[in-house]
């Protein structure tokens, strides 16, 4: 293609900083609203943080790929060696660092000062940290011409750094990428030894042949950091923020306020598994039909191709959600009865999602595309990630019903159900098992009569 290398750089370049850089963005931008909110700001106060973001995370974007490109020249045939290294002088620092001061200073109040003296040197005034959060302290107090004059350092040098980097990358790339491919003097072997231990307890009910494809999709998963990574740091979050609900300033021990804690807790895990399905899990099939015919060599229909993957993705959304949700149960010390239901209504979005996720993937297949955000972004996308929105809708408006009718009738928590709500827990089961079947079965009859 009419392509320079500087180009291709540049564009992987995007993709890269995109990827390393949506939860800090994530994690920020409420974080400044919420402080918007509880401040008097101006309309400018907005746009400039959002500058000084989007200014601040390409400078170590662009530290980190000349650092991989360095180590990819110098350091071609031991990276992990040097990694580990680095890590290990910098925990070593930093042990050293706490040894220090509890040696100096016995007394909380003094341990507590010299720690602040010590993390001072992060406020040293040639750090972009600090540029960008003496802006965004600017931009709060209306000081206008000095949050530009910090968002101008920070343009200013996050262009040099992005210049530098992709013209270093597009003279260093071909070499940087034979010595990375080559540098090894013998190749290892992976024998999946822990990938199949993993299949076979996940999926010892399924035959062997199955357990095959199944274990295909794991080493998948495995293998690409943008699913797990991405899934470990939302649900980590969401475990560190259960684990403390009880240090939070609220009266938890009040029945209404812990219902509605539970309803949040279920509601935050249910979206963010409806975006976990729509992204990953839908665009497995169609990134399976590239494939398909080697497939279709093995003793199994389609229709069991499908049903893999819908057990897989069961699976997956059932250990990471169910396991948040147990874990807000016990914490919160839930009645019996409306532990019970909390987890019944997680396992039923979970069905209904993965139902959703893998039949509408089936209906809307996008052959020929390798990168699962573009399949995940389409036209089916869309529509899968619009329908798992509207199912977690209805499932949480009916346990929003639930609880209003059990918590008026008994004034608190209730310790166990009347007939009517056991009938509405069961019809929200029964919702979740009729759209992934219906999902399902549609996806099944366009997937048997695709061709690729």
């Amino acid at each position: 293609m009419p392509l320079e290398a500087r180009q291709v750089v540049l564009v992987k370049w995007l993709e890269s900083l995109g990827f390393s850089s949506w939860s800090f963005l994530l994690l920020g931008v409420p974080l400044m609203l919420a402080i918007a909110r509880n401040a008097e700001t101006s309309w400018y106060y907005y746009p400039l943080f959002l500058g000084h973001f989007v200014g601040f995370v390409t400078i170590p974007a662009c530290i980190g790929l000349l650092a991989a490109c360095a180590t990819a020249l110098w350091f071609p045939r031991r990276p992990l060696l040097l990694a580990s290294l680095v890590a290990a002088a910098l925990i070593g620092l930093a042990l050293y660092a706490l040894a220090s001061l509890s040696q100096h200073a016995v007394a909380s109040q003094q341990w507590l000062k010299q720690l602040f003296v010590r993390v001072s040197v992060l406020e040293n005034p040639f750090l972009p940290s600090t540029w960008t959060a003496r802006g965004v302290v600017a931009a709060m107090r209306r000081e206008t011409g000095q949050s530009t004059f910090y968002l101008l350092v920070v343009a200013g040098n996050a262009a040099g750094l992005i210049w530098i980097t992709i013209n270093v990358l597009a003279r260093t790339w071909p070499e940087a990428y034979s010595r990375a491919q080559q540098g090894r003097v013998r190749q290892r072997i992976r024998y999946g030894l822990w990938t199949d231990l993993i299949c076979d307890l996940l999926f010892v009910y399924l035959p062997v042949r199955l357990r095959r494809i199944m274990l295909k999709d794991i080493r998948g998963f495995a293998r690409d950091p943008r699913q797990w990574s991405q899934m470990a740091i939302m649900f980590g979050l969401l475990a560190v923020y259960v684990l403390n609900l009880r240090r939070l300033p609220i009266d938890v021990g009040n029945p209404v306020m812990k219902g509605l804690i539970v309803f949040l807790n279920l509601t935050t895990i249910s979206l963010i598994l409806a975006t976990f399905t729509s992204r990953f899990i839908y665009p497995l099939l169609s990134l399976e039909s590239q494939q398909l015919w080697l497939l279709e060599h093995l003793p199994v229909r389609r229709t069991t191709l499908l049903l893999t993957k819908f057990l897989f993705a069961l699976t997956v959304t059932v250990l990471s959600g169910g396991v948040v949700m147990l874990l807000a149960v016990v914490v919160l010390e839930l009645p019996p009865a409306w532990a019970r239901v909390n987890l019944i209504i997680c396992l039923a979005v979970c069905l209904g999602l993965s139902g959703l996720s893998v039949g509408l993937g089936a209906r809307f297949p996008v052959l020929g595309q390798r990168n699962p955000a573009r399949i995940a972004s389409g036209f089916g996308g869309t529509i899968n990630l619009l329908a798992s929105m509207i199912f977690v809708g209805l499932e949480m408006a009916g346990v929003a019903w639930l609880a209003m009718r059990e918590f008026g009738q008994r004034f608190g928590m209730p310790s166990d159900l009347t007939r009517q709500g056991e009938l509405l827990v069961a019809g929200l089961v029964l919702l979740a098992a009729i759209v992934a079947a219906a999902a399902l079965t549609i996806g099944a009859r366009h997937f048997e009569r695709l061709e690729v």
